[in-house]
């Protein structure tokens, strides 16, 4: 069910964008360096929760979300690409808990998570992206971002793309839990 909802203010201007192969965004290796279900069990979506998976790409992260929120939550997945759209309705199916957006924009919902997933860095102006993201959470919501850590490697894109934890922590300017989740991926939780 795609359902277009009011625009609070501009989202992405993105300066890269992935259009390659799915398999680099769903494999065995990055299931196991990028466990889905174990970080969201980690930050604690539950049943009933509402998650927004902005750059949700082919729904690597809002899959398993629908199982954590049950019938009674709901996850809206927003990308830019129409391409990733189509293959996140693939794998997802017909749920009646899942929201599927395209969009460049902040949309006008209260979440209880905003998911960040390798996004962050693809944002033109991602201070002003957090600050959207901050208003659009509940009460004791929380923005997870998620995103490459600032040194090469044999994954992901290249260095000058990423934005260290530092970085957005600075952007920010909230109280957070920060976590290295492995050599190529830093996780930031701020809360509402």
């Amino acid at each position: 069910m795609v359902i277009f909802i009011h625009v609070v203010c501009y989202l992405i201007l993105m300066a890269h964008r992935f259009e390659g192969d799915f398999n680099k965004l769903d494999n065995k290796r990055r299931r196991e360096i990028l466990p889905p279900e174990n970080i969201l069990r980690e930050i604690g979506v539950k049943q009933g929760d509402v998650l927004i998976d902005f750059g949700c790409g082919i729904g690597y992260f809002t899959t398993p979300a629908l199982d954590f929120v049950g019938d009674e939550g709901r996850v809206i997945a927003i990308d830019t690409s129409e391409r990733m759209l189509d293959e996140l309705k693939k794998r997802a199916g017909a749920r009646e808990n899942l929201e599927i957006i395209k969009s460049d924009k902040i949309i006008d919902v209260k979440a209880d998570y905003i998911l960040l997933v390798n996004v962050l860095h693809e944002i033109e102006s991602p201070k002003e992206f957090l600050s959207g993201c901050f208003e659009s959470l509940s009460e004791n919501g929380k923005v997870v971002v998620i995103d490459w850590q600032k040194k090469e490697a044999d994954l992901g894109p290249p260095v000058n793309h990423r934005i260290s934890k530092e970085e957005v922590v600075d952007m920010a300017k909230k109280q957070h839990i920060e976590k290295t989740i492995n050599e190529n991926f830093y996780f930031i939780e701020f809360t509402a």
